[in-house]
């Protein structure tokens, strides 16, 4: 029993260490330069993250320089995007994603199609919409003339 009991100890002690560092990431002192300069809109709330998103954004940090110019771009924009975010937004964000996981692999292919289709409607109505000082239609011919 009392080996037992030791054995069970010593592999707590050797395998603990393993599971906490999985669950445990990094602080923003402990971040290098550039992972700070990468993430630094994430600096403000960086601590008060949960370790499974601070190693989420390490992951991008890492890859962020073998991307191209423009999706490093889109990153340190949606990165900002989230920092401004209040923490029920967040969270919609969230539960958002979460359903939209759960879609079959075919309505998912779809959104991008359909999301597309909104923003072109939505230019179409901003173009077609009165102007609220003119009452004029906002064309781009209308928005090329100078105003009288």
């Amino acid at each position: 029993m009392a080996k037992a009991l030791l054995g069970l100890i010593l592999w707590l002690c050797f395998v603990s260490p393993a599971f906490t560092a999985d669950t445990k990431a990094p602080s923003w002192g402990e971040l290098t330069p550039a992972q700070k300069e990468i993430l630094a809109p994430l600096q403000r709330d960086w601590n008060n993250m949960e370790p499974q998103r601070r190693r989420k954004w390490l992951k991008i940090a890492e890859h962020y320089p073998e991307m191209p110019p423009e999706k490093q771009q889109r990153v340190r924009s949606r990165m900002q995007q989230w920092v401004e975010l209040t923490p029920e937004q967040r969270e919609q964000a969230r539960q958002r994603y979460k359903r939209m996981e759960q879609l079959p692999p075919e309505k998912r292919r779809e959104l991008p199609k359909k999301w597309n289709q909104y923003q072109e409607e939505r230019q179409r109505q901003s173009r077609t919409a009165p102007n609220p000082a003119t009452g004029a239609p906002a064309t781009p011919e209308a928005m090329t003339q100078p105003a009288r």
